[in-house]
């Protein structure tokens, strides 16, 4: 704005981190001089986007598809979540299982087996990707684990109190809000999506309810300490407040602080319903929640272990008591509910009600759901907490998806080949430690330590070399989305691709030979298994219904399913012998309402003279052109020669006359959408 008014008043700029009484006074009280080096940050930040998005994505379009995207902080967190899906596709699940013994108390609790001969029994951690589980530990069968069971259960084996140990339990609560962990508790406890959070966090600060929202570090002002403190104090009594200030440093290496932790602006308010409905007002009582909760005491309880034996297995209980709730009055933890044990002693032999055993199975890691992204993102220092929201916005807009009722993200299989152009060609460029070294560096720019050109410059220079030598020696035939193996009948190799995009649509689709069957991008890759795809090829291969020559047409007649396999089409001559002014087949497609199994050589008749009725000679006009009735893809039009008119939504097209045409004809086009007519 200054460069462009070019003022001739001295301009300063106020800045303040916090929106206090006692931060605005202290900023308006020292105005400082614009900060050139965070322009040029800014700058650097814009252009730098705008080089990999152009340079990468002309690529992408090229070796890909044609509506493939890629971005620079994009690229790196779609590869995350393509790569998990690999490693779930390369998880081997492992069985095991364990025994649970329910024993009678005040109250009845549940001990589990830890131990048999004295080697630890094997939970799900104990096994690697792969299958196999870790030295040391055992893993009882089936026969050992039911005669565990039953001998409890029968009486025959006692289960005896070999220990119990207590000892203090104390929680400290959590730190107040930023931006990203605001999003991933509203995504967990209220289902909302990053977007969502970020546009109601946004209408709530709009609306003067809390403070700036795009915040990383998780500090309040020194006066928003205080404010806190007297609220709590004022609520709960003097007791419930922490003994000294918590959360008073800023904390983590990328982390600016520019603005101090999301808070409400009036604690007063612990419900705003009446300011904002619906998510709002559930995102404004988390919000409360978590400030007030930053700054009472600790959670305080005992928790109680105890060690069971039965002849030669071991046992083991927990339970935790919280005589203190502390900060849990206003934040309660989740997975945290207190769980108290029966008073015992050593010795005791205690009453085992029922014993059973529980089946396993060891799980692949669990998909990214939009919260677990946005946590892993800022761990690694991909995007900023403004960009968060744009970035999964971007990914569910394109590359990802999720299934009905579940969070988790799931690439779309268009997205496998640009991740491995992405990774081969320019995989220094998306690894996750260049990304976050690239975010050091702009913070350089913008404390003066480098030049933003200098960044731009060593950036473009290895952005060509990598863009010059994937366009030499990539391939676009190889990429696909996966090789599923050869097909059992005919050896022929059966390959997923990503499609070539269409404006019309388009789709991947299974390939073997010069057979094709079109599959949804919305198909998880590790449920398209080889006998998926042999199976979806053999079936479009048996919907192909050769009719033999039409009596009335003298063509033969072939009834075939669609490419995107979500319907049929008739095909009128082949071979060589064609219709009357025809030069190669002529394609109708078959009605919904109407079956394809069904279809003779009548209803080939009757969807031929329904096409006639909707393609045919009108006349001609007054210089001697001939006006045609034709169908095109959207819809039936008119046409003299270079003219063409729609015709209107409710025409009845076997009624369509010259005249009807000519005064069509007549009428102006109507002017195209975003051009101005002259």
């Amino acid at each position: 704005v200054v460069e462009w008014l070019a003022p001739s008043v001295p301009v300063r700029r106020v800045a303040f981190n916090a929106v206090t009484k006692d931060a605005v006074l202290a900023a308006m009280a020292n105005p400082c001089e614009l900060n050139t080096a965070l322009i040029e940050a800014a700058r650097t930040r814009r252009v730098l986007d705008r080089l990999f998005g152009y340079e990468v994505t002309a690529v992408a379009r090229e070796k890909v598809r044609r509506d493939a995207r890629a971005g620079r902080v994009q690229s790196p967190a779609l590869r995350l979540v393509v790569e998990r899906e690999f490693e779930r596709m390369a998880f081997v699940s492992s069985p095991y299982r364990d025994v649970v013994a329910t024993v009678a108390g005040e109250p009845s609790f549940e001990a589990r087996l830890v131990a048999v001969d004295g080697r630890r029994v094997a939970t799900g951690r104990d096994f690697d990707v792969a299958g196999l589980v870790s030295a040391g530990v055992v893993v009882p069968d089936v026969e050992r684990a039911a005669a565990i069971a039953t001998g409890l259960e029968s009486g025959e084996v006692s289960l005896v109190v070999a220990a119990v140990k207590g000892k203090a339990a104390r929680r400290a609560p959590a730190a107040p809000f930023t931006m990203s962990t605001l999003i991933q508790e509203a995504v967990q406890r209220l289902g909302m999506s990053v977007d969502e959070v970020s546009s109601v966090a946004e209408r709530l600060f709009a609306d003067g309810l809390i403070t700036y929202p795009r915040a990383d570090a998780a500090v309040h002002a020194a006066e928003s300490r205080r404010e806190i403190r007297a609220e709590i104090a004022r609520r709960f009594g003097s007791d419930a407040v922490s003994r000294d200030e918590r959360f008073t440093t800023v904390k983590g290496k990328r982390v600016q602080g520019a603005h101090e932790a999301i808070r409400p602006t009036d604690l007063r308010v612990d419900d705003a319903s009446a300011k904002a409905s619906g998510r709002g007002a559930a995102l404004y009582a988390l919000v409360w929640q978590r400030t007030i909760a930053s700054q009472m005491t600790d959670a305080r309880g005992e928790t109680t272990t105890l060690r069971l034996v039965a002849g030669d297995c071991e046992f083991s209980a927990s339970g935790t008591v919280w005589s203190d709730p502390g900060w849990r009055r206003v934040w309660p933890a989740r997975g945290e509910d207190s769980l108290g044990l029966p008073e015992v002693g050593v010795g005791e032999v205690l009453e085992v009600e029922s014993a059973a055993v529980v089946e396993h199975a060891t799980q692949p890691p669990a998909r990214f759901n939009e919260a677990t992204l946005v946590r892993a993102m800022e761990e690694m220092g991909i995007g900023r907490p403004s960009t968060y929201a744009k970035i999964i916005g971007k990914l569910r807009g394109r590359y990802v998806w999720s299934a009905d009722g579940d969070r988790a993200l799931i690439p779309t299989l268009s997205a496998i080949p640009l991740h491995g152009l992405l990774v081969e060609s320019f995989g220094d460029i998306v690894d996750y430690e260049f990304t976050n070294e690239m975010e050091n560096q702009l913070d350089e720019v913008a404390g003066g330590e480098v030049r933003g050109l200098d960044v731009l410059g060593e950036f473009w220079s290895r952005l060509v070399d990598r863009a010059g030598a994937a366009r030499e020696h990539v391939d676009s035939r190889q990429m696909v989305v996966a090789r599923l193996g050869l097909h059992p009948r005919t050896g022929e190799e059966v390959v997923v691709r990503a499609g070539r995009w269409r404006k019309d649509g388009g789709s991947p689709y299974v390939a073997c030979g010069k057979r094709t069957v079109s599959v949804s991008d919305h198909t998880a890759l590790a449920d398209l298994t080889l006998d998926v795809a042999v199976a979806m090829l053999d079936r479009k291969e048996g919907e192909t219904r050769d009719l033999g020559e039409h009596p009335g047409l003298g063509v033969p007649v072939v009834v075939r399913p669609s490419r995107s396999g979500a319907g049929h089409f008739v095909q009128l001559g082949a071979d060589g012998r064609w219709l009357e002014r025809m030069s190669k087949p002529l394609f109708i497609g078959v009605p919904d309402g109407l079956d394809a199994v069904g279809i003779d050589h009548a209803a080939v008749s009757e969807l031929f003279a329904d096409l006639q009725r909707r393609r045919r000679l009108l006349g001609v006009d007054g210089s001697g052109v001939e006006v045609w009735l034709r169908d095109g893809r959207y819809g039936p039009y008119v046409e003299c020669g270079s003219e063409r008119r729609s015709l209107p939504k409710d025409a009845e097209v076997s009624l369509v006359t010259l005249d009807d045409a000519l005064s069509l004809l007549a009428t102006p086009k109507p002017a195209r959408r975003g051009r101005r007519r002259r």
